[in-house]
């Protein structure tokens, strides 16, 4: 079984990336409602995909910003 981390916030140096498949795996097995994987790939396109309509992945992505810009 995977260790789950709690995001925490915090100021990283420029261009450090986590590893991706970690965090992926950390997700997996989670009784999510609704879910958003968003993402830039190395030739600049965006990736987004989800498990709700675009209304609620638009809602829930303005939620997640709003969480990491305020912490709250």
């Amino acid at each position: 079984m995977a260790e789950i981390h709690k995001l925490e916030p915090v100021t990283v140096g420029e261009n450090y990336r986590f590893d991706a498949d970690f965090i992926l795996e950390a997700a997996k097995g989670r009784p999510f409602d609704r879910l958003a994987v968003i993402g830039e790939l190395e030739n600049g396109e965006i990736w987004v995909s989800g498990t709700a309509n675009a209304g609620e992945t638009l809602v829930l992505l303005e939620l997640a910003k709003h969480k990491v810009v305020f912490g709250i």
